[in-house]
């Protein structure tokens, strides 16, 4: 950032900055003032996620509505990308699709699934969160799922690592994002798995990538007996 304003100064000094080379030149601060700031959230995000103490105060929290509130906050920018960000799942208020856990954590892990999935689906796509109940026991899914070039597996495991960037995407990042997912999600006792999406996708977008998080459901609080 520094330097980049320094040759700019330096070019209105001598006369030789037109109106149009400043404009490319404060677009480029203003790119790589934004990539800063991202870098700078996420290592805080990093930072939350790896606090014991307070991963330890916990609280029964509606992950639906934790979900439908990224959703929220996302649509701007999905909208300037040209992409089709929605909720598909139930609704919030359903005491039994809590989970134990830190609500600043949970929704930092959701943020940068979301976040992950914008940045690389490509305009036109698709990008759908998922809330859910687990059939066969007592989880909470959590699933959100994209229409961009997919993750091959020989790469699943890796893209959870610090700054592990996949080859060839094109894409800019910090590659902290995941790494974030998998830390609060084991700060909670989920697990994480990552598999071609399940929504049909343009073959020549790629499979896609869906990414599921199983929480341990909250315990049940008991209904008080009713006084005849």
């Amino acid at each position: 950032l520094r330097t980049q304003a320094e040759l700019i100064q330096r070019e209105i000094d001598t006369g030789r900055a037109s109106p149009d080379e400043m404009k490319r030149s404060l677009a480029q601060i203003a790119r790589a003032s934004e990539r800063a700031a991202h870098m700078v959230n996420q290592l805080l995000s990093m930072a939350r996620a790896e606090d014991a103490e307070q991963a330890l105060r916990r609280e029964p929290v509606d992950l639906a509505d934790v979900a439908i509130d990224t959703v929220r906050d996302f649509v701007p920018r999905a909208l300037e990308r040209r992409i089709d960000l929605g909720y598909d799942g139930v609704v919030p208020d359903e005491s039994r699709l809590r989970v134990q856990g830190q609500p600043v954590l949970l929704g930092e892990l959701v943020r940068n699934l979301v976040d992950n999935a914008l940045l690389y689906t490509p305009a036109g796509g698709v990008v759908t969160v998922r809330v859910v109940e687990d059939p066969f026991g007592q989880v909470v899914v959590l699933q959100v799922e994209d229409t961009g070039p997919g993750i091959p597996p020989s790469e699943r495991e890796k893209v959870f690592q610090p700054f592990y960037r996949s080859l060839g995407s094109g894409v800019e990042g910090s590659g902290l994002g995941l790494a974030i997912v998998q830390e609060i999600a084991v700060r909670h006792g989920a697990d994480v798995s990552i598999e071609d999406a399940r929504t049909p996708t343009n073959a020549q977008q790629g499979p896609g990538a869906l990414f599921t998080v199983r929480f341990p459901m909250a315990p049940q609080r008991p209904v008080p007996a009713q006084r005849g």
